[in-house]
């Protein structure tokens, strides 16, 4: 994990706890932002609003992706690095794919 994001003065404390503690999981884990607010003491708020402040730097993205009779699915995506615009299109292209292989099978 590169940690230049532990010096981005944009991020609050928290919201450096918070990545941190998501990229520490596998590469495959799905981001939930209820179960990390049962891994610490700070409460539901307090999450939240780091969370929302990831997004807001562009250390997370989401994807919401319809899925069929299931309804709407969304995919997280994190990273140590704020995610640009063009690397978003990428992954999402890249999910678009996947998604369109596991369907056939």
């Amino acid at each position: 994990m590169n940690n230049a994001f532990l010096q981005d003065d944009r991020l609050s404390l928290q919201a450096k706890g918070l990545l941190a503690t998501i990229l520490a999981n596998k590469s495959d884990w799905r981001i939930y932002v209820g179960e990390l607010e049962k891994r610490s003491t700070n409460g539901r708020d307090a999450h939240r609003k780091a969370y929302r402040e990831l997004q807001n730097t562009g250390y997370i993205r989401a994807v919401k992706k319809s899925d069929g009779k299931h309804g709407v699915q969304t995919f997280v995506f994190a990273q140590d690095t704020p995610i640009t615009d063009s690397y978003f299109e990428y992954i999402k292209d890249r999910l678009e794919k996947e998604l369109s292989t596991t369907e056939k099978e």
